[in-house]
């Protein structure tokens, strides 16, 4: 699971925007060299981008980009963009008929809704018959609701009227039940917040929870609620101790009995210390105040009828595969991704289930449990028609998918392309790009070898020039090699040497990687159009980074990669030694602070976003066990020595590079404290820029206008001495010239590095 900022162990990982054309913008940012069109970060706020919030975050798919009605005859494609002039995310359902697929037919806009909150209009859209059509949906003054559509008519119906924000549901296939998650309401007293009180009794609370005001209860850090609706009733509130999310799954069964959910707890078992897996340890182990919340993840069985809410399986969830299905009858769930209990008496069988999560399956009510593979997949869907559950793989084309079929009460493994097990009846909707190729979708048949495009999302690409991105391998300073992606100016020059930006945080060929693996900060073809060269940093081979997380030796063998990379460019000629600087969100802030403050090479700029950075005051404001796990044990006694070393706030006396900062959230500006005032203290140059309403993922166009064109801007003052002309901002480069006279020349180290 990825892991960030202080809350971050539960929200995490997903976010993006919408529909139709997009016109020219960006004066004042242009290329300062020439009148050629070329990428802005405003281009890439307005981009047009399907609607997938896991995808959008940068992993698989949860969903198929067509959403295809029961009988076939038609299909939903649901499109985000981000408009600059509103601040808001328009979203748009698009109809498209099946037999028309390939006559270049013109979609039919079913519904256009725009959001100014941190979530996108239209979420979670799904058929429930032919002609109905369900989805999350929010305008700027509407509450999000659910509603249904008449795709004939065109007539919506609210169906919730719910006086919080909905932000995340599940309905029946008749659609007579509904399980929602909403915020609480902000009159609830169930938290601690300062707001109008004039006493506060501090007990188990954090410090989010005393600063908060009692207007913010919009925000990601804050627990859901659960509701199950009947039509026709009001809505019920389900108890429930453990933390909910939208940012993790929630599935209702056909019939409407059965909910499943994921979940963070509040109380986790001691037993749960035996389980092998050390991210999974630090959770269970690290010491908590009553009632807090760990980041330990666990499947609840909610029954609609009792409601009550048990835990499907007696163990915790593993960060990989997570994944479930109900059976077409209801008398089970298959689920994957989650380890199983160790109440077996079996030595051998018990040691297995401490390192290892196989595909399962859970019956309904009695909770029994069945082996039904140990692959490391994860369960796709259990086909209605054909009875067979398929199995796919989590990272696309590392390993094939498998089909399982119950005969009786045994699981057997079947031919993986069974015809019946295609969910789209007759056409294959995708969407492709790479690297280089901007995301269109095709609509193609297989029988009849068609393949036609169905949509361009963004014909305006074609008349701006982008860099060229270069996939490249390097081998880190410690010798583990690894892959990226170089994104060179449109201009490139062979044997020209470049400023470069290193940016963090994950690489991936099969994607239009606009900005980079998520949109605060980074900034990847922007940077390149104003003339940076970008190397946007993969991972290792599959699991070799993981095993280094939140130890010791994670931050040394990242900034062993961000040297090998200034090597490897320098190799071939492309690096301006003079001029390298470094970008870091979320965890991977912590390899730029650390690198910042251990490495022997010499930065000229550098941006943190939104970070953990593994820092004394973070640890004592939000306390978790990776803070210990990172700086060789607690910051007392003998480990104290150890944290001196290691912690880069300790270090902040070896920084020489000028350091950006961005938080976000009512209660970020706090996690970038001990940088910001440590490096003031020490009269070097430090720049600190807090969205007090953005999300950990930034959203909204004028929060990613800030974030992402202020590092543009940064690196271009640093490494080019260029200064956008604009009046808006002419007390921000009055700042940074002031920061710029506190710097000392760069001094060459016995390497030769700067």
């Amino acid at each position: 699971m990825p892991r960030g900022k202080k809350s971050s162990n539960r929200s995490r990982f997903w976010l993006l925007m919408i529909l139709m054309m997009v016109a020219r913008f960006g004066s004042g940012n242009e290329h300062p060299d020439t009148q050629e069109r070329r990428l802005t970060v405003a281009d890439t706020i307005q981009m047009t981008v399907w609607a997938n919030r896991s995808y959008a975050w940068n992993g698989a798919p949860d969903a198929p980009v067509a959403l295809f009605s029961p009988n076939g005859s038609q299909f939903i494609v649901t499109l985000n963009r981000g408009s600059i002039d509103r601040d808001a995310i328009e979203s748009s359902l698009l109809l498209f008929e099946t037999s028309r697929a390939f006559l270049h037919p013109q979609p039919r806009i079913l519904v256009t809704m725009s959001s100014t909150s941190n979530r996108i209009a239209i979420q979670r859209a799904k058929w429930l018959d032919d002609n109905r059509v369900v989805f999350l949906g929010e305008n700027p003054d509407t509450t999000p609701q659910i509603y249904e559509l008449d795709v004939r008519s065109g007539h919506i119906e609210k169906l919730t009227n719910h006086p919080s924000p909905i932000v995340t549901f599940d309905i029946s296939r008749e659609g007579g039940e509904i399980v929602y998650e909403a915020m609480p309401q902000a009159d609830d007293k169930s938290g601690a917040r300062a707001g109008s009180k004039s006493v506060v009794v501090i007990s188990t609370q954090r410090l989010a929870d005393l600063f908060r005001c009692e207007v913010d209860v919009d925000h990601e850090g804050v627990d859901r609620q659960l509701f199950v609706l009947k039509r026709g009733h009001p809505a019920l509130q389900i108890a429930t101790r453990d933390y909910l999310t939208e940012y993790l799954p929630l599935s209702l069964s056909q019939s409407g009995r059965y909910a499943v959910m994921a979940v963070y707890l509040r109380d986790v078992p001691d037993q749960w210390r035996e389980y092998k897996d050390n991210l999974l340890h630090l959770f269970v182990t690290e010491q908590r105040k009553p009632g807090a919340v760990s980041g330990v993840l666990q499947l609840m069985l909610l029954d609609t009828v009792s409601q009550n809410v048990v835990p499907l399986i007696d163990a915790p969830l593993s960060w990989h595969q997570i994944a479930f299905a109900f059976a077409p009858d209801e008398s089970s769930v298959a689920v994957s991704g989650s380890y199983l209990p160790l109440d077996v008496s079996d030595a051998d069988e018990r040691t297995a289930r401490t390192t290892r999560t196989p595909i399962v399956e859970i019956t309904l009510p009695g909770r029994q449990i069945k082996k039904i593979s140990e692959a490391e997949l994860r369960v796709k869907n259990w086909d209605e028609r054909s009875g067979k559950l398929v199995l796919e793989s989590e990272n696309s084309g590392k390993q094939a998918g498998e089909v399982y079929q119950r005969l009786g009460s045994t699981w057997l493994r079947m031919e993986l392309a069974a015809p019946e097990l295609s969910r789209d009846p007759v056409l294959d909707v995708t969407l492709e790009e790479d690297m280089n190729s901007a995301p269109r979708i095709f609509v193609s048949e297989e029988k009849e070898h068609k393949k036609t495009l169905l949509l361009d999302l963004n014909p305006q690409l074609a008349s701006i020039k982008l860099g060229h991105v270069e996939a490249v391998r390097w081998k880190a300073t410690d010798g583990h090699e690894l892959e990226g992606g170089l994104y060179l100016p449109p201009d490139y020059a062979p044997g020209h040497r470049y400023p470069v930006v290193l940016q963090t945080h994950g690489f991936r060929k099969d994607r239009f990687q606009v900005n980079g693996p998520h949109n605060s900060a980074f900034a990847a073809q922007p940077l390149s159009a104003r003339g940076i060269v970008v190397l946007q940093i993969g991972r290792a081979e599959a699991g070799e980074d993981e095993k280094h997380v939140s130890t010791s030796a994670e931050a040394p063998r990242q900034m062993a990669v961000f040297e090998g990379a200034i090597d490897y460019l320098d190799r071939r000629g492309i690096v301006d030694l003079h001029r390298v600087g470094l970008l870091g969100f979320s965890r991977t802030a912590f390899y730029v602070a650390f690198t910042l403050t251990h490495s022997k090479y010499q930065f000229a700029a550098a941006t943190m976003a939104d970070g953990f950075e593994a820092g004394y005051m973070n640890y004592l404001l939000w306390p978790n066990s990776d803070y210990a796990a990172v700086n060789g044990g607690p910051p007392v006694g003998p480990a104290l020595e150890s944290w001196l070393h290691n912690s880069p706030g300790f270090n902040l006396d070896k920084v020489s590079a000028p350091v950006h900062l961005e938080n976000y959230g009512t209660v970020g500006v706090l996690g970038g404290w001990q940088w910001f005032s440590g490096l003031e203290l020490l009269d070097k140059p430090v720049d600190f820029v807090w969205l007090p309403h953005g999300s950990h993922t930034l959203v909204k166009p004028s929060e990613r206008l800030a974030s992402q064109g202020g590092t543009v801007d940064w690196f271009a003052f640093w490494l080019l001495g260029q200064e956008d002309s604009s009046a808006a901002k002419k007390d921000q480069y009055a700042r940074w010239r002031k920061l710029r006279q506190m710097l000392k020349p760069p001094t060459e180290n016995a390497e030769g590095k700067f």
